[in-house]
């Protein structure tokens, strides 16, 4: 069944990529699918390439272990928008460019800046693609079984098929389908868990205060961050790191102007945090049936959680 699920949706986003390639006539539509998403289409977009195997996995495997302290960590994703929404997306478009460094050399006309910003931006989108390339390669080594070094070469082959192939037309619609995908199967996984406390988050709650090692404190915080210095630096990271993601920050291209960018950004918000609100109902359910015990057995971060809710 697993194995029938992930061909079925690759070879979904493989036709994608093959009507996006004939779409892609010109370098503006490669680089910002010719400005033409609306802000529905480039908001849920936005929401799939920020809710990645890594932030999946990651968040409901924290929570499943330390409880409060889990989500908390989930907070500073979600309020990073915010300064996304007021600061980043309006001036950002009315630039008009395609990447990042277009956007520098844009207002400092400096071959030395550009090469910078260039460098900066392969970095940053380096080590932020080794953490999703490590969270799916995890992923499909437990579903489908397959050696780990396979399964991250599997993810990197399509991964490059729909970018160099589809450019930004296969790219949004991909993630269009991976948000739609991602938000479904999370409803029904927490839909399924919520109905085990008999639908009542009082129960829910309650349960909890008994159902891992840390009992009461599960809910409370300091399981993880005791340092309130060490929470704000993490948080600060977070919001502002978030704003300067080269695959957020492209997106703002991609539609016609700013009020769409705008209204972008208000999609995002909204299914961004709907998701993380879910991933309490799979941390906790992973907490209570699965139980920490098993989850560290399986990984010590806890990234496995979530899919050993089965």
């Amino acid at each position: 069944m697993a194995i029938a699920l992930f061909c079925g949706i690759v070879l979904l986003t493989l036709i994608i990529t093959y009507y996006a390639a004939k779409k892609t006539t010109n370098t503006s539509d490669f680089y910002t699918a010719g400005g033409g998403l609306k802000g529905w289409q480039n908001g849920t977009a936005i929401a799939g390439d920020y809710m990645s195997a890594a932030s999946f996995l990651g968040i409901a495997g924290s929570i499943a272990l330390v409880g409060f302290d889990g989500f908390f960590y989930s907070i500073g994703f979600l309020v990073a928008y915010l300064v996304v929404l007021y600061l980043v997306a309006e001036p950002l478009r009315n630039l008009g460019k395609y990447t990042v460094a277009d956007m520098i050399a844009a207002r400092f006309s400096d071959k030395k800046v550009r090469g910078v910003a260039a460098l900066n931006t392969i970095s940053i989108s380096i080590f932020y693609m080794i953490a999703q390339l490590v969270g799916a390669g995890a992923l499909i080594k437990l579903l489908l079984g397959l050696d780990y070094v396979t399964s991250v070469l599997i993810v990197g082959v399509l991964m490059t098929i729909y970018v160099v192939f589809g450019g930004m037309h296969a790219t949004s619609w991909v993630q269009i389908s991976k948000a739609v995908l991602l938000m479904a199967g999370t409803f029904i996984i927490s839909l399924i868990v919520f109905a085990k406390f008999d639908f009542s988050l009082t129960q829910m709650f309650h349960h909890m205060k008994t159902a891992t090692p840390l009992q009461e404190a599960f809910l409370n915080p300091g399981n993880k961050y005791k340092i309130p210095l060490e929470t704000l630096s993490l948080n600060l990271a977070l919001v502002l790191g978030t704003a300067g993601l080269p695959h957020i920050l492209t997106r703002f291209f991609t539609v016609k102007d700013a009020k769409t960018a705008r209204s972008s950004v208000v999609y995002a918000t909204w299914i961004i945090g709907i998701f993380y609100v879910m991933t309490i109902f799979l941390g906790f359910g992973a907490a209570a049936f699965v139980g920490a015990a098993d989850i560290t057995a399986v990984d010590k971060a806890g990234n496995m959680a979530a899919p050993l809710l089965d």
